[in-house]
């Protein structure tokens, strides 16, 4: 087993209620403990949360999505210690409707 730390942010912050208690998203990161070799979309699945709110991804602190809000990318698993950052549409972006130039 592996453990690794897990740090949600924007609209993925709902998301930290349903598996932790603290009483903000931003005290702590999440500690997560999983088997060698998880890949980043478990990780997303054990949190409850789909695939198509993910819009940027960091494992160590290199994008490892493919587009935003597309997938993750292939062959990227997690070791001991790893910190994983996930975040949904970041306000007054494209995503959200708001035009940005």
């Amino acid at each position: 087993m592996i453990e690794v730390e897990v740090h949600l942010f924007n609209s993925l912050t709902r998301y930290v209620a349903k598996c932790d208690q603290r009483k903000s998203p931003w005290d702590e990161p999440l500690r997560l403990s999983l088997p060698a070799g998880t890949p980043p979309a478990e990780v997303a699945r054990r949190l409850g949360i789909p695939e198509r709110e993910i819009y940027v991804a960091w494992h160590n602190g290199r994008n490892i999505m493919t587009t935003f809000g597309g997938s993750f990318e292939e062959g990227v698993v997690l070791t001991d210690g790893d910190r994983l950052a996930l975040s949904g549409p970041v306000p007054f972006s494209r995503a959200y409707g708001a035009p940005v130039c």
